[in-house]
């Protein structure tokens, strides 16, 4: 039995279980771009119905590989079929709903189907429709940030599990990507690699598309440690490539909010989040684009803030990877300098923003999910810190696991409102009248208890400032700063400790640790708890 022969067979039993749904079926990856190969590829399907489907006809599909195998045995095609069988309404809004899905692995019922950016993508512009009326036209197109989005999954994929030399071909994917926003089959994407001179290990390169071409000559698993280095060195040119294609990324960004510009000048890019300053005639804006997803929470962070009347930069637009900020060199507001961190005037402005800020978060925080620094303290980061710091023989270590879930439970038991949790004055701004001061930057805006940003300013203040900003400030709950003196100490080590080396900004704490301090601060909290 030909390819062809089992698509139209496997479409054709989908379509007939599904017939009252309305189904629409395609054929997109590897056949569809004309790169199966055999031993190697699978058949990528995607079956949309206009209607839910039931339980018992989603039931009736999950094994159907199985079923058709039993019925055509020795074909070797239908145990290649892979993808969704899902309606169109859950495809698109993302909503939880019945979704059969086949696996390299097996298969099974899910609630929701992920399908990313580069799969739709091929889905839109190569995907073949061999049943059904062609539902594309309402489809959304991925923006260019959706796919660098993906492209870095895809990265953080190749450093925790490149092995084997299929993890070349699609790095030279990613990168490929990266620059044309355009979607190439992997055969295509190794080739041209080489004939671009990317790959910095060639040859494996060379052997990665001969496996491809014939899986059956050579070993496609291959976890040799040459091989495994030499994928981690190409990683490293895709790790260049975002810092290279960040231009494409701004205009690509700046396109999709249409807004025009006569000038665009890249300020910064660190960590995968690139600043521009955007010029269009007389006016000017800040344009933020992220990399890095986790990093992407600052544009849904500046929303809750409007909506909860907590001041902040003027957002002009935004995407789902961007945002485009008021220039604060146009603007009411002065960016901070490092006297105000020794000004008691410019202290009292920031107390009040904070207060603001942890008045007005408190019924939200409490109602939504959140980040929250102290989630990181668990035994398992602990650990890390413990190898990282070399003070694994410090008693603190065994008190603190001997009471590990009393002092969880302490932590986590006052309430909790918004904070903002990266006090410097590079993240400041005042109001050139002197009326008024902000924090912008909100990556690290999540929810946590209110002492732990007092505790955060004040560490950065001058005595004077320091005084100002809790006289202004006011009152605070005090239980919280024995909370703190050990919550503080094991969020700042693990951050710290994630670092390549260790940070100055974290000597203190660890100063902390290995004093004692950290100690009598553990038996504090739990004297504190017994008692409550």
């Amino acid at each position: 039995m030909t390819q062809s022969k089992a698509i139209k067979i496997m479409s054709g039993e989908i379509a007939g279980i599904l017939a009252d749904r309305s189904p629409s079926i395609y054929i997109c990856g590897s056949v569809a771009l004309n790169d199966f190969k055999p031993g190697w590829s699978d058949i990528d399907i995607l079956v949309l119905t206009q209607k839910e489907m039931s339980r018992e006809r989603a039931e009736t599909l999950v094994n159907y590989r199985q079923k058709l195998l039993e019925r055509y045995p020795g074909n070797p095609y239908f145990r290649l079929f892979e993808g969704g069988i899902l309606s169109l309404n859950a495809f698109v809004t993302k909503a939880p709903a019945t979704v059969v899905y086949w696996g390299t692995s097996g298969q099974r019922l899910a609630d929701k189907y992920d399908f990313n950016s580069f799969s739709m993508l091929e889905l839109l512009d190569s995907g073949v429709l061999v049943f059904g009326v062609d539902i594309r036209g309402g489809l959304t197109r991925p923006a260019y940030g959706d796919l660098r989005r993906d492209a870095a999954r895809h990265y953080d994929a190749v450093r925790k599990h490149g092995k084997g030399v299929g993890w070349l071909l699609d790095i030279a994917r990613c990168i490929y990507t990266l620059r044309t926003g355009k979607i190439i089959a992997k055969t295509r994407a190794g080739e041209w690699a080489l004939e671009q001179g990317l790959c910095p290990a060639a040859q494996s390169l060379e052997y990665a598309l001969k496996a491809r071409k014939e899986p059956a000559k050579y070993d496609r698993k291959d976890i040799s440690e040459k091989l495994v280095a030499d994928i981690q060195a190409f990683a490293d040119v895709l790790k260049n490539e975002f810092a290279s294609t960040v231009g494409l990324f701004a205009e690509a960004e700046l396109r999709e909010m249409s807004t025009s510009f006569d000038k665009l000048t890249e300020m910064q890019y660190k960590d995968g989040v690139s600043l521009w300053r955007v010029k269009d005639g007389e006016r000017s804006f800040v344009l933020k684009c992220f990399d890095a997803e986790d990093y992407r929470r600052e544009i849904g962070n500046y929303q809750i803030l409007a909506s909860l009347g907590v001041p902040t930069l003027s957002v002009a637009a935004h995407t789902s990877a961007s945002i485009l900020l008021e220039d604060i060199e146009q603007s009411e507001y002065r960016l901070g300098i490092e006297l105000d961190l020794v000004s008691a005037d410019t202290a009292a402005l920031i107390a009040k923003w904070y207060r603001k800020l942890h008045e007005n978060g408190k019924s939200y925080a409490q109602t939504h999910e959140l980040y929250d620094e102290t989630d990181v303290i668990t035994p398992e980061n602990l650990q890390k810190v413990k190898e990282k710091t070399n003070t694994a023989d410090l008693p603190v270590w065994t008190e603190i696991e001997n009471n590990f879930d009393c002092i969880i439970a302490a932590i986590k038991a006052p309430p909790r409102t918004l904070t903002y949790n990266d006090f410097y004055y590079t993240n400041l701004a005042v109001k050139r009248d002197g009326g008024a001061a902000i924090m912008y930057d909100y990556n690290l805006l999540g929810k946590g208890y209110a002492y732990s940003d007092v505790r955060n300013v004040c560490s950065s203040l001058g005595s004077e400032a320091k005084a100002a900003f809790l006289t202004a400030y006011g009152a605070f709950d005090e239980r919280e700063i024995l909370v703190d003196d050990v919550a503080g100490v094991l969020t700042t080590l693990h951050f710290a400790c994630k670092r390549e080396h260790f940070p100055k900004w974290a000597g203190e704490t660890l100063r902390k640790m290995t004093s004692g301090e950290l100690s009598a601060a553990v038996r504090d909290l739990l004297n504190a708890e017994k008692r409550r």
